[in-house]
């Protein structure tokens, strides 16, 4: 049986460089920036 595969969302993301350092820097080391974005979107989207 084939594996699931999940539908995902891809697109350029533009941000004011200074936002991007400032959240980028509060993202531990040992989490990717992709993951962390996902994170807090999916907290955002909770809202």
């Amino acid at each position: 049986m084939p594996k699931q595969e999940k539908k995902v969302k891809k697109f350029l993301l533009e941000v004011p460089e200074g936002i991007w350092e400032n959240w980028k820097n509060t993202v531990p080391r040992s989490i990717s920036l992709n993951k962390a974005l996902i994170e807090l979107l999916r907290t955002e989207g909770k809202k």
